[in-house]
């Protein structure tokens, strides 16, 4: 028990790592694979912490690999007429950025620490404030619609993997799914649009 504890705590870490490269790194193509290697890591962690079924964890998985392709072909798209539109960089420095993520995380363990809630395993709910304090951080500090709207999807990703946990409804789930997939189509769009107006 202690090492499948050990096991989700490294999962845990891992998946707050790979949302605070999100928010550090400039290349877009590392940044939707961090991305999508973070929300891949959330179903995994969802199945083994709880008694989610392995249909709604797949959901999970699934939905972050297809959100992922998705704005990757947009962004290849883009890359060969208006490249700008997918490098602007944010205004702060990465080692910020890196340090922001690490604090924020920290604040998640307090904050599960110091106000937890019964409904919901403490590791998760560490993963749901990390992702949903670093997708705000990303959304606020970004200049490009891509990454602006990663910031959202991030944001949730860390909600979905709470409710997922607390509620098995297949619709409320599927809506949520959808409700993803807007965002990703609407991220598209904007960084589409945005090409126009540069090219």
């Amino acid at each position: 028990m202690a090492g499948e504890w050990g096991l989700n705590e490294l999962m845990v870490l891992g998946i707050a790592g790979l949302a605070g490269l999100v928010l550090a790194l400039d290349d877009w193509r590392w940044m939707l694979l961090a991305w999508a290697s973070m929300g891949t890591a959330g179903g995994i962690l969802l199945r083994q912490v709880t008694e989610v079924p392995e249909q709604l964890a797949g959901i999970q998985i699934l939905n972050s690999t297809l959100l992922a392709l998705l704005l990757y072909l947009t962004g290849r798209r883009v890359r060969t007429t208006a490249p700008k539109t997918l490098t602007a960089r944010p205004a702060i420095h990465w080692r910020f950025r890196i340090l922001a993520a690490l604090f924020l995380h920290i604040i998640a363990r307090m904050a599960v620490a110091r106000f937890p809630l019964p409904i919901a395993s403490p590791l998760l709910l560490v993963v749901t404030y990390t992702l949903i304090g670093i997708g705000l951080l990303i959304a606020t500090l970004s200049r490009s619609p891509l990454r602006a709207g990663l910031g959202v999807l991030t944001m949730l990703n860390g909600y979905q993997v709470f409710y997922l946990s607390v509620q098995d409804s297949l619709l409320a789930i599927g809506l949520m799914a959808g409700m993803s997939l807007l965002v990703a189509f609407l991220t598209a769009a904007l960084t589409l649009v945005r090409q126009e107006v540069s090219a």
